[in-house]
């Protein structure tokens, strides 16, 4: 299990954050039509800082943030663009940790247990994107009355996976489909989730924007925990060698 991050209450005055209009060196893979100067920067990369999109959803990131995508292929309405450094001293959360992370996630507030909740977002993962045998959320069901996450969404050892902490995947069916059917192309992905220790449940579907297609599913009931949120972005430990991760996120809607 994924160790939990002891920041994650929102300060105060950081959900009240300004945007920062600012441009910056534009990588391969960019559409070159649309320029930095055209979107908003709401994080810079240099230390972690938080905000909120709406009442509906929050952000954390310690990687540079933009309001407003370029990259080619997204298709997202409303669009977020982040990025996390392949130097493995950079956009960490936290600098003084014996275990560095780079954290760039959107967040539902807070639930209890009992309550029903299903959200939807658009999310785009450009490639090339490094995995390894070491974590890369890119969605979590966070619990804080468990003290981490319930199951994850992960970029691991070239496969995008569920990984399920509190039920055996040997039954459950945790599934798995290769990176290249995952990266460089818009996928929807829907949660209907019901929080609570002993009688939650939860239901995860993503599909390709472009062709409707499923192209992964899961459904658990159990230990969903409490005082919890579903978070979408990128999340990994910063280790040696790794690549740069590009990435996008929008159009974000609470269904229930």
């Amino acid at each position: 299990m994924t160790p939990s991050l002891s920041l994650l209450c929102l300060p105060l005055l950081a959900l009240f954050a300004q945007p920062i209009v600012g441009a910056a060196v534009v990588p391969s893979g960019f559409n070159q039509s649309i320029t930095r100067s055209s979107q908003k920067q709401i994080a810079s990369g240099s230390s972690i800082t938080y905000g909120k999109i709406s009442d509906s959803l929050s952000w954390q990131a310690s990687g540079p943030l933009y309001s407003g995508c370029n990259l080619n292929g997204v298709s997202i309405s409303d669009c977020y663009q982040f990025t996390l450094s392949s130097d493995a001293t950079k956009n960490l959360e936290d600098y003084s940790t014996t275990s560095p992370r780079q954290r760039t996630e959107f967040l539902t507030p807070s639930a209890a247990a009992g309550t029903t909740h299903r959200y939807r977002w658009s999310y785009y993962l450009q490639s090339p994107v490094g995995t390894s045998s070491h974590f890369f959320h890119l969605m979590q069901l966070f619990s804080r009355d468990d003290d981490g996450p319930i199951l994850t969404l992960d970029a691991i050892n070239g496969v995008i996976a569920i990984k399920d902490n509190y039920r055996d995947c040997s039954k459950t069916g945790c599934p798995s489909i290769s990176l290249s059917a995952f990266t460089n192309k818009t996928t929807i992905h829907d949660v209907t989730v019901t929080y609570g220790p002993t009688k939650g449940s939860f239901k995860y579907v993503i599909t390709d924007s472009a062709t409707s297609k499923v192209l992964l599913s899961y459904s658990a009931s159990g230990n969903m925990g409490g005082n919890a949120s579903i978070k979408f972005g990128t999340y990994r430990l910063a280790i040696s060698n790794m690549q740069s991760s590009i990435a996008a996120a929008g159009d974000f809607k609470v269904l229930v």
